[in-house]
């Protein structure tokens, strides 16, 4: 069995669209550099597709120009707008790298798809029977799949169907799959399918339904965690790592049964003075600090069956704060059976 040795983090920038310099989606994207290199410090960070938005070979160089400025190792998988008008992605093969490939990190195997290969949406049979050995090399070697990839299942007004998409979901929904990440939306939206967790960041080149930003992901063996943060977003980011909440529970050990540890992960540019959380409508309760960003508390062990409401407040030395908001599950005979559900739910996009 692969060993975990410690988290995984990894922010993903939501799509950029990137055409020229100095224009606000240029400005968010130099932002996310920036928050990755002076204060998240993550394992690596993931685009996730519509890089660019024409494919030239200028909006390839700024790009790179702005990868190149990243402390941290990166990745970048194809989106729609990054084969406009080249569909072999000659100028992404060029300025990025290989279109699909794979990652080991932490025991989890990182799989980076081109769900660009076919049109409108597919992959060619070479790339799913490679993602067939990947995930099954991956779970022989007791490591967990995570896969990236830019077009979202779950995609308002669009069809998620194509050349061998039909076996892509075979793989998916008969193989353990961690979680999966997508970008394409121009919206933010977690969508759990029963089996799966699909996470789609917003997107930063014409975001819709707020404003735009990057998720940011923590796994730890069987540990899943996701937050957004947007351009505007200053203070402490605070991640509640434990419990899980809702909607990403997928298997009856995902939800509370009985006890256990509260526990956040607390990012911040002045030292973070105080952390506390409130259960429900109880009274607050403070954490302790147990690493250099974790910190921890006692989870009552006679929580009633049900969903319950976790909120996490951290206050810097400059006396900002930053909070998260979850539901969580319990059932103290340990049952569940996740259903599928999206949130937030989103009825009209303007793109796509």
């Amino acid at each position: 069995m692969s060993a975990v040795n410690s988290p995984v983090v990894f922010m993903m920038p939501g799509d950029l669209h990137l055409t020229q310099p100095g224009l606000p989606n240029h400005k968010t994207a130099q932002w996310a550099v920036n928050e990755a290199n002076e204060f998240i410090h993550p394992d690596f960070v993931q685009f996730i597709g519509d890089n660019v938005q024409d494919a030239s070979s200028d909006q390839f160089r700024l790009f790179a120009e702005l990868t190149a400025r990243l402390l941290c190792p990166w990745n970048a998988i194809i989106g729609d707008h990054d084969v406009k008008g080249d569909p072999y992605a000659t100028e992404f093969r060029k300025r990025v790298g290989d279109p699909w490939g794979s990652s080991r990190i932490g025991g989890f195997r990182f799989v980076r798809l081109d769900t660009q290969e076919a049109r409108p949406v597919g992959l060619s049979l070479e790339q799913l029977e490679w993602l067939r050995f990947e995930a099954d090399d991956a779970l022989a070697a007791g490591e967990r799949v995570v896969l990236f990839q830019h077009n979202y299942p779950f995609q308002i007004w669009e069809n998620f169907a194509g050349p061998r998409i039909g076996d892509w979901r075979g793989i998916v929904q008969t193989r353990p799959i961690h979680s999966i990440f997508c970008g394409h939306t121009h919206y933010w939206q977690i969508a759990n399918d029963g089996r799966n967790v699909h996470v789609a960041t917003r997107s930063i080149g014409d975001p819709e339904g707020g404003l735009p930003g990057y998720t940011l992901a923590y796994l730890c063996g069987d540990d899943l965690a996701v937050t957004y943060r947007t351009v505007e977003d200053e203070g402490p980011l605070v991640l509640v790592t434990s419990p899980r909440a809702a909607i990403l529970c997928t298997r009856p050990e995902h939800v509370v049964s009985s006890g256990g540890e509260l526990r956040a992960r607390v990012w911040s540019r002045a030292s973070v003075q105080k952390a506390f959380a409130r259960l429900d409508d109880g009274p607050p309760l403070q954490l302790k600090q147990v690493g250099p960003l974790d910190w921890l508390a006692p989870l009552a062990n006679n929580l009633v069956k049900g969903i319950h409401k976790l909120s996490v407040v951290a206050e810097d030395a400059t006396g900002a704060a930053g909070v998260e908001v979850i539901e969580f599950a319990v059932d103290p005979t340990g049952r569940y059976t996740a259903y599928p559900r999206v949130h937030p739910v989103v009825m009209a996009t303007k793109f796509c």
